[in-house]
């Protein structure tokens, strides 16, 4: 644990040299790869781990995709339910839309996820935004054919934990291919909540869920990044 620790500050020293040369990602050139809003009633990008536990549906006046229900634990410790983007293999990226929570937000362990890089459903990252900050909570997690790993910078119990009602609230994640450099934005689009500096899986699809609850996403965004 010493030497894991110690790895993670020296990684985190090198990510805020790199983010001091840089701007967001460090990448400056973007190509859209896709734009979902759901308004045509329809998900047919979209392939859910569990279909029957997704839909789109008309919340709040217009379509958003919906998730109804959480999944089965799986052979590692990892989110449950997901629908993955597909045909977007991406290296470089920024992913952005909207979430909304319908857990009770008495819950502070409530969560929505933003997955990226995935492979296969034991190697791949996630985003878990949640109401409180721990070791497993509000983290940016690998899934390296174990059990997920917290692999941000801010220590357990030290992220800024925003999901903590039933509005909807904004995402961007970014990850830059050439330093490692992870971000994760909710809210506030120019200070991220969660950092960290991985190169562990390279490249992979997008995808939204959660580990236990339900919710909904909309206005879903994907920019391929190059320098």
């Amino acid at each position: 644990m010493i030497k894991r620790n110690f790895l993670m500050l020296f990684l985190g020293f090198f990510w805020l040299a790199a983010s001091a040369q840089t701007s967001g990602p460090g990448l400056t050139g973007r190509v859209l790869l896709g734009d979902s809003d759901f308004d045509s009633g329809q998900a047919q990008e979209w392939s859910p781990n569990v279909p029957a536990h997704w839909r789109v549906v008309n919340r709040d006046g217009g379509n958003v995709y919906e998730l109804t229900a959480p999944g089965e634990p799986g052979k590692v410790r990892a989110p449950t339910s997901w629908s993955l983007w597909t045909g977007r293999d991406v290296d470089s990226f920024e992913f952005v839309g909207r979430m909304r929570c319908y857990t009770d937000p008495s819950n502070l362990q409530r969560d929505m996820c933003i997955l990226f890089h995935y492979q296969d459903p034991t190697h791949f990252y996630y985003v878990h935004f949640a109401g409180s900050s721990d070791e497993v909570h509000n983290i940016i997690g690998l899934v390296n054919g174990r059990d997920r790993v917290k692999i941000n910078f801010e220590s357990s119990g030290q992220s800024s934990a925003r999901l903590r009602d039933r509005a909807w609230h904004r995402f961007k994640v970014t990850f830059d291919a050439l330093t490692g450099a992870i971000e994760a934005f909710l809210d506030d689009m120019d200070l991220p909540i969660l950092t960290a500096y991985d190169r562990t899986i390279g490249r992979g699809l997008v995808g939204i869920g959660s580990f236990d609850d339900t919710g909904c996403f909309d206005d879903l965004k994907l920019w391929r990044l190059s320098e």
